[in-house]
């Protein structure tokens, strides 16, 4: 929402004053500029210390809404949309579109430059590539669908790992409601045609079933997929028709003046306390979103109550109008300013001191850029001379925001490509671990993967399960967790790699053993969970993880596979691993199947990360890290003589050799976070993982048969 939607507007020729009305009594609403400005300070406020959701941005929401409701009823009741000439009413919707959308963009879309130049500076390279296909979104006001499918996590408790562009969620399902809502308008006043007296009343009609529906999704939808509820459209619709009913009948609203300032104060108390009151984090937007929504509905029924103690006095103090006037720039800049500095300090969030002078940084920027942007622009008379004006200074606002975004794109794949133009000489990765070999590259050589695509080089799992052998018959509940790696048509046995990330990580090794051994190799994995109650209850961050371990460990009991890949140790930050619990009592479950088990020992964990030691202006030989154990001891070992048909797998000394982890072995980056490795180095360790994981898994056969042979005496 843009300032001039509630600014006096004057002539420019004599000074005078034009005013656009927001409801039949007063024409001018200043209480409503400072409650934008006062939601706006929480938003802020929130954001910066508490990282807690404020319920501002649903007052944003409600008051847009109003506004629109309020000008398309005046316009459906003056019999304006379908005026002659407007091409049954087309014509007065592209008008106001290309009106709304040449006021938001030029702002949004500087601010998107600004942020993506702030990015370069300020955020890893490893980030860079999410973060401009998300300021194509920001653009294209599509920001909130692209956190749905990118699983955005709004309530994110260390802020300095969020998105700069975060926050433009709200703004996309802004612009999708000036959107849709005139839509709502032009398809009621078709059949309205000249009874327009029943307008109100139609209107009462459709925003009141947009309400009651979307309250009723928005609540099933926030208590089962709260995060993704959030961000969706459908589950707010009811925040913008509440504000239409609000702008509908207030005009027939009479109250007492003194009833009318409780009811301003009572909604302002009650928006200054909904998010230390409320645990909005884990249950907005749903029933709880009525607080502060009904609270801004309060406020603005409340209006300018004519008396000494009425809220107005707070809300048209000068200073806040005044903000209310850059409001828009600095909602838009707060958010990025503080991700810069948060990224830079490696904090969760800004102390109170640091806070302010970001506040006031911000609102600096703000300022300047309505000044310098906002203002002249819309004071500008070109744009305003026709709708085709309009849209092209619409369209050249948002080619410039998109056009660096993919002409950045572009430039990371072609530097990406470069880099691995002399991989064969230059990239060796684990040949380097042999005293033997001998480099013959370039002694500069670019480390790949490329920071900019690091944290992408993740394995490849392959198709789908059920898309490559719906035979499997796998339960509906697993089909998103299993990958067919490879399919060789007449296998020599069948391979389940079972676990976590740091499971699904060694896949890109096994791929090519097992197509060369002719084995089916199967992935059944999920992200952040264990095998079992135990080890979840302490470690797991996945989603739904114990039904997981109990579901695909009684698939695999079904499937009954030749050999079962697992990880059986936990890793902690200069700690030594310890053997899972739960890991163990899957190995002991499965051998007593006659499947053998080969239990992998987890990547030892850094305590910092070696991408930010090299940030940090480290050498690659300074950031060098301790593995906090000895890689060449596996506590796996010991369960060998246990459980007949287990055999454990080390391969920690092929990732920190000598006892230490570097950043990169032959100019290949091994680890891309804490604890997981690059998919590109994993390539390489091909002439050592084949032979110790054939190795263990030959161990695993005698074990099994050498106690299958003492049970027969």
């Amino acid at each position: 929402m843009t300032d001039s939607q509630l600014r006096q507007h004057r002539a420019p020729s004599t000074g005078t004053i034009r005013t656009v009305t927001l409801q039949a009594e007063r024409a001018w609403r200043p209480e409503i500029q400072g409650l934008r400005a006062l939601a706006l300070l929480l938003v802020a406020a929130y954001h910066l210390w508490f990282g807690r959701v404020s319920g501002g941005v649903d007052v944003f929401l409600l008051i847009s809404a109003f506004l629109l409701t309020g000008s398309f009823t005046r316009k459906l009741e003056e019999g304006k949309i379908l005026e002659p000439g407007s091409w049954w009413g087309a014509k007065t919707l592209l008008a106001y579109w290309v009106h709304v959308f040449k006021r938001l963009l030029p702002l949004a879309s500087i601010t998107v430059l600004l942020t993506l130049l702030g990015t370069y500076f300020f955020i890893p390279a490893e980030r860079w590539l999410p973060i401009i296909d998300e300021a194509k979104s920001v653009v294209l006001y599509q920001h909130n669908y692209w956190s749905i499918e990118n699983a955005v996590d709004y309530y994110a408790a260390d802020s300095s790992q969020a998105s700069p562009f975060r926050h433009f969620w709200s703004l996309s399902v802004q612009g999708q409601m000036y959107v849709l809502w005139p839509l709502i308008f032009l398809l009621l006043a078709l059949p309205l045609g000249k009874r327009r007296r029943w307008a109100r009343w139609l209107l009462t009609l459709a925003f009141g079933l947009i309400f009651a529906l979307s309250l009723s999704y928005s609540i099933d939808e926030t208590a089962a997929h709260q995060t993704t509820a959030y961000f969706n459209t459908q589950a707010r619709l009811w925040e913008f028709a509440l504000g239409s009913l609000v702008a509908l009948w207030l005009p027939a609203l009479k109250l007492p003046r003194h009833l009318r300032a409780l009811m301003g104060w009572a909604g302002l108390a009650g928006l200054v306390s909904c998010g230390f009151v409320l645990d909005v984090n884990g249950t907005f937007p749903g029933y709880v979103a009525l607080w502060p929504t009904l609270c801004a509905a309060l406020v603005i029924m409340a209006g300018d109550t004519g008396t000494l103690w009425g809220p107005e006095k707070l809300l048209t103090w000068r200073p806040l109008l005044a903000l209310g006037g850059f409001s828009y720039a600095l909602y838009l800049v707060h958010w990025p300013i503080l991700i810069f500095y948060l990224s830079q300090t490696k904090e969760a969030k800004a102390g109170f001191v640091a806070g302010l002078l970001l506040l006031l940084i911000s609102g600096l920027l703000a300022w300047a850029l309505t000044k310098a942007v906002e203002q002249p622009l819309r004071d500008w008379a070109w744009p305003n001379r026709s709708i085709v004006a309009g849209f092209v200074t619409a369209t050249l606002f948002a080619g410039l925001a998109l056009a660096p975004s993919y002409a950045w794109t572009s430039s990371i794949y072609r530097q990406a490509v470069a880099a691995e133009e002399h991989r064969a000489t230059n990239n060796v990765g684990a040949a380097m671990l042999d005293s033997t070999y001998e480099y013959t590259g370039d002694e500069d050589a670019t480390v790949i993967p490329i920071r900019a695509v690091l944290d992408a080089d993740w394995a490849d799992l392959g198709p789908s399960c059920t898309e490559a052998a719906p035979e499997l018959d796998l339960p509906e509940y697993l089909e998103r967790d299993c990958n067919f790696v490879v399919q060789t048509p007449n296998p020599t046995g069948t391979v389940v790699a079972w676990g976590n990330s740091h499971t699904q990580m060694w896949i890109t090794a096994l791929r090519p053993l097992a197509a060369e051994e002719g084995w089916n190799l199967i992935a059944l994995t999920r992200p952040g969970c264990f095998l079992g109650q135990e080890d979840n209850e302490a470690y797991s961050n996945g989603f739904e993880c114990q039904e997981w371990a109990e579901e695909s460990s009684n698939y695999i009991q079904q499937l009954h596979p030749d050999i079962v890949i697992l990880q059986g140790t936990k890793s902690e930050a200069e700690l030594p691993d310890t053997v899972l619990a739960n890991a163990e009592q899957r190995i002991d479950e499965l051998t007593h199947s006659d499947i053998r088990v080969i239990g992998v020992r987890d990547t030892p964990r850094m305590e910092t990360m070696h991408k930010d030691c090299l940030d940090s202006f480290g050498t690659f030989d300074e950031c060098t890290m301790e593995p906090g154990q000895d890689v060449f001891e596996s506590p796996l070992t010991a369960l060998e003589g246990r459980y007949p048909g287990f055999a454990a797998l080390n391969l920690s000394d092929l990732v920190c050799p000598n006892n230490e982890c570097p950043a990169s072995i032959g100019n290949i980056y091994t680890y891309f976070d804490y604890d997981h490795l690059t998919a590109t180095y994993i390539e390489t360790l091909g002439p050592y993982f084949d032979p110790r994981l054939l190795e263990a898994v030959h161990r695993a056969d005698q074990s099994a048969q050498t106690a299958a042979d003492d049970s027969a005496f």
